[in-house]
């Protein structure tokens, strides 16, 4: 009878080191999907309209249409 006592009280131990680790696991894989969805949703679009306004600047600088709507002595100021 104490034998069964025993190795139930063991089971039991068993079983909450076994849940504990479980449960771990999961909140770790949940806490990291919802950085994920955090970073999907609320970072990556600002990340993409900087990138698109970056890219814009940098294409209107290449043709030259900012500087040609300078006058001659606005672009020597600049020049100096």
């Amino acid at each position: 009878m104490l034998t069964a006592l025993i190795g139930l009280v063991v089971a039991g131990i068993a079983a909450v080191v076994v849940l504990t680790v479980l449960f771990t696991i999961f909140s770790v894989v949940f806490g990291l999907l919802g950085l994920v969805v955090a970073l999907a949703f609320k970072v990556l679009p600002l990340v993409l309209v900087g990138y698109v306004i970056v890219k814009l600047v940098q294409r209107g600088e290449r043709s030259g249409l900012c500087r040609s709507r300078l006058s001659a002595s606005d672009r020597a100021w600049l020049d100096t």
